[in-house]
């Protein structure tokens, strides 16, 4: 009996350890052939080249110039470094002591990828030196692009610009690690994961001097491509208009779907500065211009839309059934409201008017009668869904909402209660009332055909088509009420006596509507306004002109703003003209 137990152990052992024997041999073979490859296999990521950015004819518009970076390996001592350094510089004419710096700045026991020390080479130089510094094994010369704007001042503020990425960026998006370039401002800034593209990568075996022994698989990185609906001709023709009478401001050109062709704001600044990182004087003299170049004005800006609210406001009245279109009422040169006179821009008062006529010749004192009427309560909610006091969602950042201000609003904002004398300043555009360029322009749009666009300007992803966005927002009494409306229009630009009529010499007809938005207000004592040439610039009154296309059958929407320009109809009214006569000699326009 102890024989075979004796025997049983000896057994026992011997077939665990056969047992041991094959799950090294065998079964663990596969688990260590991939620990094996985990040691001497390594993915490199490859980045896309950000996506090239055309215009609606197919102009580059946002392009990638080849250039190099040179690169250092981390770790080296100061003399090795030192001797490095100086071989750069006596072939490349850089600064030695702000690459040692920018070395420095990323040298860290952590880090095992080569530092950047000279960035953005120029072909014809690389391959000058190429085959100097190839002689240094702690230098590697790397492919690159730098992104160009061929356009420059003409559309900075759609486009945006890219520069170097921070650790916001970063984090926004992982590819950014492997680009290092973001998009800051407009369409590089709102679709940057789109152009920043989707990474490749390859797998590598390596041996344990990092040398690459075999690439195992490969994935080519693929990049986005970007097609606009602006119309970069159209774009510097009106740039030019407004430089060549210096005229500050924003325009925005629209098809009546919401497709922008043209999206101006001057002055403007030429984005190619910021992209290897701009300097400070060049920042210091953007940043400090009081006529606010970096700013997108017709996205961003705010102002007081003045009377181009007038004609949505006359639709709200004509809809609600409260309001008689075609009763004339008496319209004097100003309202009393207690001891408080709310004046006119027509001293002596336009005596009797209808809608049409107070849409035609602008009559502040048949809104002032229209909005004590109607309350600011119920204008208010009809003007917000009517496209103010909300963004539009055009595909652009940093848009602003602008404000419509009623008796919540205030409460909200200053906790204290709304006052009479406050309506009658919001119903002619003014008081606390701000709106954007963008946001007159598709109320216009609204107006001109019934129904509410979504702004873009973003024609194609690749080969996938932007589909317009409209919105129906009116009521069928509404929508009846825009037929008289349109007509009080139509005689701003084409009657005797209409606001802009003088002004207009457009080769098809259109309609639209002037304002004249005080920046600072008038005291009662003074008994005469000043004419607008008369005042400092910066006292004078922004100008509106807000128009659309022709007037039976409407396609497009031209909105201009004049910063201090005085009068809508003669600040503006050239521009809009020939704008709309481009458009026609252009072909987008046929009678």
């Amino acid at each position: 009996m102890r024989t075979k137990i004796i025997l049983f152990i000896i057994f026992l052992f011997y077939s665990v350890l056969v047992y041991r024997v094959y799950d090294l041999s065998v079964l663990s073979n596969e688990k260590y052939t991939k620990l094996s490859q985990q040691n001497f296999e390594k993915i490199v990521y490859i980045p896309a080249v950000r996506g090239i950015i055309f215009d609606r004819k197919d102009k580059p518009i946002a392009i990638n110039e080849l250039r190099f970076d040179i690169k250092i390996i981390p770790h080296l001592k100061d003399d090795e470094l030192n001797q490095t350094l100086s071989s750069i510089a006596d072939l490349t004419d850089a600064n030695m002591t702000k690459m040692y710096k920018e070395y420095q700045k990323q040298n860290s026991p952590y880090n095992h990828k080569p530092i950047t020390v000279l960035k953005y080479l120029k072909e014809d130089l690389v391959y000058k030196i190429e085959p100097f510094l190839s002689l240094d094994d702690n230098i590697e010369i790397t492919p690159t692009y730098l992104r160009k704007y061929p356009q420059k001042i003409y559309l900075s503020n759609v486009l945006g610009y890219v520069s170097r990425a921070n650790a916001k960026d970063l984090q926004r998006n992982p590819v950014i690690e492997y680009t290092q370039i973001s998009g800051k401002r407009g369409v590089e800034r709102y679709y940057d994961d789109i152009l920043q593209g989707e990474l490749g990568y390859k797998k590598e075996i390596v041996n344990a001097r990092n040398n690459v022994l075999q690439v195992t698989e490969t994935k080519a990185p693929i990049s986005h491509t970007l097609k606009l609906s602006i119309d970069s001709d159209l774009q510097k023709f009106i740039y030019e208009l407004l430089q060549k009478e210096d005229k500050k401001g924003a325009v925005v050109v629209m098809r009546t779907n919401g497709e922008i062709l043209a999206l101006v704001t001057y002055p403007s600044y030429d984005n190619n500065l910021f992209v290897k990182g701009i300097s400070f004087k060049d920042w210091n003299a953007l940043a400090h211009n009081i006529y606010n170049p970096l700013l997108n004005k017709p996205v961003s800006g705010l102002y007081p839309p003045g009377s181009t609210v007038k004609p949505a406001e006359a639709a709200i009245a004509i809809a609600s059934g409260k309001w008689n279109p075609w009763k004339k009422i008496d319209c004097p040169g100003y309202i009393l409201v207690g001891n408080r006179k709310f004046r006119d821009w027509r001293p002596w008062g336009h005596g009797k008017a209808d809608v049409f006529k107070a849409i035609k010749e602008s009559v502040d004192t048949y809104f002032y009668q229209l909005g004590l009427k109607l309350g600011i309560n119920y204008i208010a909610s009809n003007l917000k869904k009517m496209g103010f006091g909300h963004k539009t969602g055009i595909d652009l950042p940093n848009e602003k909402s602008g404000i419509v201000p009623d008796k919540e609003w205030k409460a909200r904002r200053f906790h204290q209660p709304w006052f009479i004398g406050e309506t009658m300043n919001a119903v002619i555009g003014q008081g606390y009332f701000l709106a954007t360029p963008l946001q007159v322009a598709v109320n216009t749009a609204l107006i001109a055909t019934g129904k509410l666009p979504k702004p873009y300007v973003v024609k194609y992803i690749d080969n996938n088509e932007t589909k317009p966005v409209l919105k129906d927002v009116l009521n069928q009494k509404e929508k009846n009420a825009l037929r008289l409306v349109r007509r009080g229009m139509w005689m701003v630009c084409n009657a005797p006596g209409g606001t802009a009529t003088k002004h207009i010499h457009t080769k098809i007809t259109i309609a639209g509507k002037t304002g004249t938005a005080q920046v600072y207000s008038i005291p009662q004592e003074v008994k005469q306004r000043k004419k607008e040439d008369e005042l400092a610039y910066f006292h004078r009154s922004h100008a509106w002109l807000t128009t659309y296309g022709p007037y039976r059958h409407p396609q497009f929407v031209v909105t201009v703003l004049i910063e201090h320009g005085g009068h809508g109809g003669s600040a503006a009214g050239g521009i809009v003209s020939d704008i709309y006569n481009w458009l026609y000699d252009h072909g987008y326009i046929k009678k």
